[in-house]
């Protein structure tokens, strides 16, 4: 499948909040190595554009408005044949110790706090090569 644009990490973001997708949209569009090929609210809605786009990095929210974050990373970890092998970062308000080894034991890359590290997680796409 050809991506939109090759030079770029192409960007899949699950979010169910309108003003943090808007937020983390905007900073997004602000990194030259990074394009966002789609966002989806809901667990549902997340997979079915996961597969269609093949994104090369997919941030997470745990809470959404159907589903969770936690049911889109199981997914992808058990169908890599559907959904390809996009690294998997989590962007949450919900930290605790025992969620975020629910999420790394779904071989996720990054773990994020929206109330505090937002500038963490655009660095860790920043880092990223296409």
């Amino acid at each position: 499948m050809k991506k939109p644009n090759e030079n770029k990490v192409n960007v899949l973001l699950v979010e169910d909040s309108p003003l943090i997708r808007e937020i983390v949209l905007e900073n997004l569009a602000g990194l030259d190595n990074a394009e966002v090929v789609s966002f989806a609210d809901k667990q549902s809605e997340a997979l079915v554009e996961i597969e269609k786009h093949q994104p090369d990095l997919v941030i997470v929210d745990l809470e959404l408005t159907e589903g969770n974050g936690l049911g889109v990373l199981a997914q992808l970890k058990a169908f890599p044949e559907k959904f390809g092998d996009p690294k998997k970062i989590v962007f949450t308000n919900h930290t605790s110790p025992l969620l975020k080894r629910k999420c790394e034991a779904t071989d996720i890359q990054g773990f994020f706090d929206k109330s505090y590290q937002l500038d963490e997680m655009l660095d860790y796409v920043s880092s990223m090569t296409a």
